[in-house]
């Protein structure tokens, strides 16, 4: 069998016969900042970036504009923000921004990711997720309902007409042919959907796909219904009424004025005008991006990307035999010449934070097992024999395709030129390594907060991000009456909810009896009564809801939907803003972060009955383990705090707004600075 590991080259030997031209309908996907893209043309319109692209290449789905002019053909898309920071326009169309791409689906899918097909259907994966597929529109809509379940595979079954979703890739032989023609069937009830895309020979095996490379969706609108009794169906209306944070008569459209729109305790719900239509995002924090994994992490490039390597295909020269094309479909990655290293030389010195490795498909464990406890070693130039540094070790058992291997580096202080994976001692001279990706990421605060154990400052040496460690010198505890805005908050902490607003937050806090409040990056919530926090900056900076900010405050003035000082309240300063403010910066000291403007997102107000009922049902819990009094003295003490709740809250000043948990973002034409931001568990933070 002639395998070839070259996906553009499998493309070009697809047979697809399409009997319908496609409309000029560009759907709005998102604000990304990373496309797949080759190259790019000057074209100021939509409709003309979206003709190029065709004409360049009938099968493109994705168009990205960025920088109010720049036309991208669009393979993929990851690192998804804000709509907002695509603040650019031509002819009244969102175009990208600085560092933004607008991204626009143009027509139907007309190539689809196959990754393999097992030669013996028994080996077939079990589903984690699956679905009727005749409730669908298109083998396009199975793969963003995998993606919307956060699956890395997903097939059409023959026999059972099934779109099944799941994580893991079983082992057993595999069939993938550079001579083997695909076969792409066009939809009944659409003809400009496919339904079916399978090998040519192998009509009667399942043939499975991967999700994260090439599928993006708007998320605002779910690909199935969110009914209270969910069948991850679509269903026209929903007896029961649809779960906390959807509506609709379908249930399907998020709602942001409800348990944060769905979008979980990372993200926050939003709703933004979009070339005037509205949509519903989830989005990461001020200065992190939503990967491929819905998982927010600071944006950092794949430094390895198309560098220099030192590894020979077996088979065949061809570029997408090298561990670092951006490719990660599974197939083989074999070294000619007996070596048991894979290598990639960047063109300058960086410090890396993470090294990400994607095995291919295994036959067998032993296949696989030739990566366990692999070694990263880290030089500081291209001499493959000058290794001094290790970043790190591989998992004790290699993971099999599709999903990543992470390596942490240990040293984030290093500067490297040559990154090296190395199999481990047990594993030198048996079978040499075969990977199908190497990705190197660079160093920031928000991995493992830079590897300090207090303070964690970003800076850029060149085109390259370093970090440096130093101590608190402003650490101080609170109890009571205080309002500022911190780096680090540690100490007497609970709750730990999102998408409350301000004043929510404060409701839950007194209902828990603890006397501060916190709301981390603008949506998170936290209580406590005494607390530790160092690292003052701005409030300003807290009211654009960056990552690392954290609003510790026990009253609000709410004013613009955010929460003021109040008068008399305590705010002790032990730092001057300007010294701290390039320590939450990951670019220079001239630049700002960028601001936004907040405004109501319906006219649907949450009134004062049904947010004591939301609040008394999601506290409950919390009182009961708090106070560990008996039954009667509990609910005594809960009628007391409802009758104080409701004087409360009459008081037009603490009048609650949700627009901290839904909020529309309206993004002017004037030109915003933006700025390269890693993954978010920084330990500087909550």
């Amino acid at each position: 069998m002639k395998l070839c590991c070259n996906f553009v080259l499998i493309l070009l030997q697809t047979n697809l016969t399409l009997t319908k031209a496609y409309g000029q309908k560009y759907d709005y996907i998102g604000c990304f900042q990373w496309v797949r893209s080759p190259l790019f043309e000057i074209h100021d319109d939509v409709e003309d970036c979206a003709a190029n692209c065709k004409f360049t290449n009938p099968f493109n789905n994705m168009i990205g504009l960025k920088n109010g002019r720049e036309c991208h053909c669009v393979s993929g898309v990851s690192s998804a923000v804000a709509s907002w920071r695509c603040n650019m326009f031509c002819k009244n169309f969102s175009c990208g921004g600085v560092e933004f791409y607008s991204v626009y689906k143009i027509q139907p899918r007309q190539e689809h990711d196959i990754y393999y097909c097992h030669v013996y259907p028994d080996k077939s994966e079990t589903a984690i997720y699956s679905r009727n597929f005749d409730n669908l529109d298109s083998l396009e809509m199975c793969a963003h309902f995998c993606l919307e379940m956060n699956m890395t595979f997903f097939r059409k079954t023959i026999f059972h007409n099934k779109c099944d979703c799941f994580q893991e890739v079983n082992y057993g032989l595999f069939f993938r042919s550079g001579d083997e023609s695909f076969r792409a069937e066009l939809c009944s009830k659409s003809e400009a959907e496919i339904c079916e895309y399978y090998f040519e020979s192998l009509r009667d095996l399942p043939t499975i796909f991967s999700t994260r490379l090439f599928y993006e969706f708007q998320r605002g609108v779910s690909t199935f219904s969110h009914c209270k009794s969910i069948n991850y169906e679509i269903e026209e209306r929903c007896p029961e009424g649809c779960s906390e944070g959807w509506k609709g008569d379908s249930c399907r459209e998020r709602d942001c004025t409800r348990n944060n729109g769905d979008c979980g305790d990372e993200m926050k719900c939003i709703e933004s005008t979009v070339n005037g239509n509205k949509y519903v995002e989830c989005v990461c924090p001020l200065g992190t991006v939503r990967n491929k994994w819905d998982l927010c992490e600071v944006f950092r490039e794949n430094v390895a990307l198309s560098q220099a390597d030192f590894l020979n295909c077996l088979v065949y020269t061809c570029f997408i035999c090298d561990p670092n094309n951006g490719l990660y479909n599974g197939y083989f990655m074999h070294n000619s010449s007996n070596q048991n290293t894979i290598s990639v030389v960047f063109h300058s010195l960086y410090s890396i934070g993470y090294i990400r490795i994607y095995g291919r498909l295994c036959e067998n464990e032993i296949d696989c097992s030739q990566l366990d406890k692999f070694v990263v070693k880290l030089g500081p130039s291209d001499d493959a024999r000058n290794l001094p540094e290790t970043c790190g070790y591989g998992p004790d058992k290699a993971i099999q395709a599709g999903n990543p291997m992470n390596v942490i580096c240990k040293d984030f202080t290093y500067r490297s030129r040559l990154v090296v994976l190395l199999q481990s001692e047990e594993k030198i001279g048996t079978v040499n390594p075969i990977i199908a990706e190497l990705e190197a990421y660079e160093v920031s605060c928000g991995v493992l907060n830079g590897r300090c154990e207090q303070r964690c400052t970003e800076s850029k040496d060149g085109d390259a991000h370093v970090v440096s460690c130093s101590s608190w010198t402003d650490e101080q505890a609170v109890t009571n009456s205080f309002y500022g805005c911190y780096l680090k908050v540690s100490g007497d902490l609970h709750y730990n909810r999102a998408g409350l607003s301000y004043m929510q937050c404060k409701d839950a806090c007194t209902l828990m009896s603890k006397s501060l409040a916190v709301m981390q990056a603008g949506f998170k919530c936290y209580c406590g009564s005494s607390l530790n926090i160092a690292g003052n900056i701005p409030v300003e900076d807290c009211k654009k809801g960056h990552y690392r900010s954290n609003l510790i405050f026990d009253d609000c003035d709410m004013q613009d939907y955010f929460c003021n000082k109040v008068n008399g309240t305590l705010n002790i300063i032990t730092t001057t803003s300007k010294a701290t403010k390039h320590d939450i910066y990951d670019t220079n000291s001239t630049e700002t972060l960028e601001t936004i403007v907040i405004i109501n997102p319906s006219d649907e107000l949450t009134d004062i009955t049904s947010l004591q009922t939301q609040l008394y049902d999601s506290y409950n819990k919390y009182l009961v383990i708090a106070s560990g009094v008996t039954p009667i003295t509990f609910l005594f003490m809960l009628a007391l705090l409802v009758r104080e709740l409701k004087f409360k809250r009459v008081i037009p000043r603490r009048t609650s707004e949700t627009s901290g948990r839904s909020a529309t973002i309206s993004s002017s034409k004037e030109g915003r600075s933006s700025r390269n931001s890693l993954s978010v568990n920084s330990t500087e933070a909550i």
